[in-house]
């Protein structure tokens, strides 16, 4: 079908990426039971040290997990750096409806 990717295709192009990516999702606050709004990011790229890091660092239980550094592959999670700030904010795998305008599916 085109005009879609799967889910593995977009995390992959994600972390490949040369150029800032636009994404669509839908948020979610389990604690607060809020959620449900579809956001849309544009000129975003992957953390600069989560694409170091690459899935080397994917089931690795060493001193940087007790260190508080976070498991990103492990829960589904990626750190994403919006526009020309530099904040970081976490998107959920699961949660991703496009990118640069492809729909994502499962499977």
């Amino acid at each position: 079908m085109e005009g879609t990717m799967r889910l593995v295709e977009a995390l992959e192009m994600m972390e490949t990426a040369q150029e800032p990516f636009t994404l669509r999702f839908v948020t979610v606050d389990r604690k607060r039971k809020t959620g449900g709004q579809v956001r849309e990011w544009t000129g975003c790229r992957l953390s600069g040290r989560q694409r170091r890091e690459g899935r080397a660092s994917e089931g690795a239980k060493d001193a940087s997990t007790a260190s508080g550094m976070p498991a990103h592959y492990a829960n589904g999670t990626r750190n994403v750096v919006v526009g020309n700030g530099t904040q970081r904010r976490k998107v959920h795998i699961w949660l991703l409806l496009a990118l640069n305008g492809k729909k994502i599916v499962l499977g």
